[in-house]
């Protein structure tokens, strides 16, 4: 049952409308609400049109937030919320309650929660395979060693690893929650397709090959970099994280997958994304999905950083995660915001970052954003 085995994952992507209004950039956004002065115009005419796109710009900023308030840190309301969750009495019950609403939002539509984790949790192999894909000298970097989705160890335990895939579909669930028909299953789908074909379409509207080399980032239990298989046939796919927790439950299933007949799909490794062992220019498609809002900015800058060292010229950096500008983020309940900020301790620096500029920075071109649903953004750039 796990995302990615089925082949009909690669037979009927469905094209998702990326037109979304919090992810235009505003230069041209306003395009459409700016009257250019002709060249006949007098001078008092060009002041007068100047004004008025001064205000047009000054309203849409306004209007077109660039991130929550929630998680803006000179907000008074993000103060408060800060406050919350550093007292701690008040940040125990927190990450207990944001628990308890993701775990009921998968049960409610008969994901089996626990059983899955104890079922992982009670293989005696997992164990053996960490054992044998764990870098004993790996140095985890400090902002990784914070709690993290109410697990005090954050990715560094096996309960958070065989919670996974059941915590995977219920933030799909939660995206298309109005769309109360949806299976588990086909709110997963939903949520990749919206991610797979920004990436074809970005790769078709510049002329580029589709990737054949293809290294997913943080890419947890696999779930993601399954769905890559399904959707570049003939690629060779990569998974690394840091966690060996997480990478020896992917690569439990991988050998279930060959166990039962099948050729292997993906290799596996230990890595430090912001020092990875991957070779220089080696790689056409490097994606991070849903890993930049759990990183400081710092840690997302060498993160990019290092991608391009990794990418090779004429390939694409791929950073799929939250969209600060959607209104549906923005506007969150005050309870929802702030159990869900209580479990994610980078959330205002990485709702500040600007990544598109640390992807041009890091000598990416055609950097483009673009929703893949009301929730998400794909950024992706370039190699030069």
């Amino acid at each position: 049952n796990n995302l990615g085995f089925n082949p009909y994952f690669g037979t009927m992507l469905t094209s998702v409308n990326s037109r979304c209004a919090p992810c235009k950039p505003l230069d041209n956004a306003s395009k459409s609400v700016i009257t250019r002065p002709t060249y006949a115009s007098k001078a008092i005419g060009a002041r007068s049109s100047s004004r008025r796109i001064a205000t047009a710009l000054r309203a849409q900023a306004a209007e077109e937030k660039l991130q929550p308030d929630w998680a803006n840190k000179d907000m008074l309301l993000s103060k408060f919320v800060n406050f919350l969750i550093n007292t701690k009495p008040l940040y125990s019950l927190m990450k207990v309650l944001a628990k308890r609403a993701l775990k009921s939002s998968a049960e409610e539509r008969g994901v089996s929660w626990d059983g899955h984790a104890k079922r992982l949790m009670s293989d005696a192999e997992l164990k053996q395979i960490k054992e044998e894909m764990e870098n004993k000298s790996m140095v985890y970097p400090s902002y990784y060693l914070q709690p993290f989705h109410a697990y005090d160890e954050g990715n560094l335990n096996w309960l958070a690893a065989c919670e996974v895939e059941p915590a995977t579909y219920a933030m799909a669930i939660r995206t298309f929650k109005s769309e109360t028909d949806l299976t588990p299953m086909e709110a997963q789908f939903k949520l990749r397709s919206g991610i797979t074909s920004a990436i074809k379409d970005y790769h078709a509207t510049h002329n580029l090959p589709l990737p054949t080399n293809i290294v997913d980032v943080g890419c947890s239990t696999g779930i993601s970099t399954r769905w890559f298989v399904n959707e570049f046939p003939g690629a060779k796919v990569t998974g690394t994280d840091l966690s060996p927790h997480f990478l020896a439950v992917a690569e439990l299933e991988e050998r279930r997958h060959i166990r039962e007949g099948g050729a292997r799909r993906v290799n596996y490794m230990h890595d430090k994304a912001e020092d990875s062992v991957l070779e220089s220019s080696s790689v056409d498609l490097m994606s991070f999905q849903f890993v930049m809002h759990e990183c400081p900015g710092e840690a997302i800058r060498n993160l990019v950083k290092e991608s391009a060292r990794v990418v090779r010229p004429g390939g694409v950096l791929s950073i799929v995660d939250n969209n600060p500008r959607s209104k549906t983020i923005q506007n969150l309940p005050p309870a929802l915001f702030t159990l869900m900020k209580s479990t994610e301790p980078w959330s205002d620096e990485y709702y500040a970052y600007d990544i598109e500029q640390c992807l041009r920075d890091a000598g990416y071109t055609e950097v483009t954003t673009v929703c893949t649903d009301h929730r998400h953004r794909a950024i992706m750039g370039i190699r030069a």
